[in-house]
């Protein structure tokens, strides 16, 4: 009497330790988004606030002494921004295979800073040239070694300037406002001239 009900403790002592050994399962799910995002920056990968190039031969005779210069042909390559604002950068984010950037300006507005009743004249947006000086990042295949601000393909989104793949990250572009340049022939009219310039990437 006393083996068999050994028999059954060590049966039952068995039996339950297979009963612990289960598996069960669980699925995992990864969903990648697909980005493709421009910036114009100053000096990291936030999103400057309020980027502007300027070009004002107005207020110091150094800078007026430039624009003369320009008009006689003494310079070479267009005039430099006087003051840039926000812009160290256009970079670009993609995990796309194709991407292109295009670029589109607003038509010049027009101000009579000096009150001489004068119109617009003498500048259009083919005389802001953008050309670029930096190294382009990991991914851009192409950029522009120089374009104009006037659209000239006809397409909704401007001209295209560079163009390029998966990026790794953030990539640079290879420009900033810096590399803006003004080309003057001495027909301007007095005033202030803007425009809104932008830039857009899109996926191919």
């Amino acid at each position: 009497m006393k083996k068999v009900l050994s028999l059954l403790v060590v049966a039952a002592a068995v039996l339950m330790g297979s009963a612990m050994a289960q598996t069960d399962s669980h699925d995992v799910s990864v969903t990648i988004p697909n980005l493709l995002r421009l910036r114009i920056v100053n000096g990291s990968t936030a999103e400057a606030a309020a980027p502007s190039v300027a070009f004002d031969y107005n207020t110091l005779a150094a800078n007026v002494d430039k624009y003369i210069a320009e008009v006689n042909g003494t310079t070479s390559g267009g005039l430099a921004p006087t003051t840039v604002t926000d812009f160290g950068n256009v970079i670009v984010f993609s995990n796309r295979t194709s991407w292109e950037v295009r670029v589109n300006a607003s038509a010049l507005g027009f101000a009579d800073t000096f009150t001489l009743g004068v119109a617009a004249g003498g500048v259009a947006l083919s005389d802001i040239v953008v050309k670029p000086s930096g190294v382009k990042g990991t991914g851009v295949t192409t950029v522009a070694a120089n374009w104009d601000l006037a659209n000239t393909s006809g397409n909704v989104n401007g001209d295209l300037v560079a163009n390029g793949a998966k990026t790794t990250g953030w990539s640079s572009l290879g420009f900033s406002g810096n590399d803006y340049k003004l080309t003057v022939n001495g027909d301007e009219n007095p005033g202030t001239y803007t425009t809104t310039v932008t830039y857009t990437i899109i996926g191919l």
